[in-house]
C-alpha cells in the first residue's frame, strides 16, 4: 500500500511538472528577428514574419486603397522592425507600418496574428499598438481606427484615443516617438480560453483627403495551452502500473496465507 501511494505522488509530481514545462510565457521579440522590411509574399503589399519566430507567424496585408508606404528620415519602406518611426515611450523595436489611405475611407490594413504552431492555441496573449490617434492635415483631424475581429479580447486605450467595444479610434495627437508617445498606446490582452488566431485591421475615417497614418506592434507574449492529451496518457498509465502493483501485492499475501 505504500508503494502505491509512493508511485500516485510520483504520477501526480510527473503531470505537474510536465504542465509547468509547457506554460512557460513566449515572447514573439523583434529585437531577435531580422531587423529592417519584412519579407514580401507573392501577394500584392503583403508581408509576412515568416520563419523569424517558432509557432508564431504575423502578416500585414494592404490593398489598393491603403498601401504600405516609405517613412522616417531613412525613407524606410514599411512594415518594418525599427525602433525609429514609433516607440509609444519605450527604446527596444517594433514592427511599424504606415500606409497611404485613399479619401473614400474604405482602404484598410489587415494584420493577422497566427499561433498555428501550437496545438492546443495560446492564452494569455499581451501585446501594445503604438501610435493609435489622430493627426492634422491642413484643417482637417485625420482619425485613426483600429478594429480587432477576435471576440473575447481586453483592450485598454490611452490618453489620446477612445475604445468603444472591440474598436479603438484616435481623437487627438501623440508624438510618435519620445515623451508623450505613449498617450497613443492601446495595451491588447486575451484571458484564458484558448484562441489560434488574432485579426484586427487600421483605417482612417473618411476625411476627403490622401492621408498617411501609421502603427507600431509591440513585442507579443503570450502562454502555450498545456497539450492534456499526453498528461492524460502519462497519468492513465502511471494507474494502470499502480493497480497492477497492487493486485500483485494482494496475490503474495494471499499466496503467503
Amino acid at each position: 500500500m505504500k508503494k502505491l501511494r509512493i508511485l500516485g505522488l510520483a504520477s501526480a509530481l510527473l503531470v505537474l511538472s510536465s504542465a509547468g514545462a509547457t506554460a512557460s510565457v513566449v515572447l514573439a521579440d523583434w529585437s531577435k528577428a531580422p531587423q529592417g522590411v519584412l519579407q514580401k509574399l507573392a501577394r500584392v503589399d503583403t508581408y509576412t514574419t515568416g520563419t523569424d519566430f517558432s509557432g508564431l507567424d504575423l502578416t500585414v496585408a494592404g490593398n489598393s486603397a491603403a498601401n504600405p508606404f516609405r517613412f522616417g528620415s531613412a525613407g524606410l519602406q514599411t512594415p518594418a522592425v525599427t525602433k525609429t518611426i514609433f516607440s509609444g515611450g519605450t527604446t527596444g523595436a517594433d514592427l511599424s507600418t504606415v500606409a497611404l489611405f485613399k479619401p473614400t475611407g474604405s482602404g484598410s490594413i489587415l494584420y493577422t496574428i497566427n499561433f498555428f504552431g501550437f496545438k492546443q492555441g495560446v492564452k494569455d496573449v499581451s501585446f501594445t499598438l503604438f501610435d493609435v490617434d489622430a493627426n492634422r492635415h491642413g484643417s482637417i483631424n485625420v482619425q485613426e481606427v483600429v478594429s480587432f475581429q477576435t471576440a473575447g479580447l481586453t483592450l485598454t486605450g490611452s490618453k489620446d484615443n477612445v475604445v468603444s467595444g472591440n474598436t479603438v479610434t484616435g481623437i487627438s495627437t501623440a508624438p510618435n516617438t519620445g515623451p508623450g508617445s505613449a498617450d497613443g498606446n492601446v495595451t491588447v490582452q486575451s484571458g484564458n480560453m484558448p484562441l489560434h488566431q488574432i485579426v484586427f485591421t487600421f483605417g482612417t475615417l473618411p476625411a476627403g483627403i490622401d492621408a498617411l497614418a501609421g502603427i507600431g506592434i509591440s513585442n507579443i507574449s503570450f502562454t502555450p495551452v498545456p497539450e492534456v492529451g499526453q498528461l492524460a496518457i502519462g497519468l492513465i498509465a502511471c494507474l494502470i502500473g499502480g493497480l497492477w502493483l497492487r493486485k500483485n501485492c494482494r496475490q503474495r499475501a494471499s499466496s503467503m496465507a
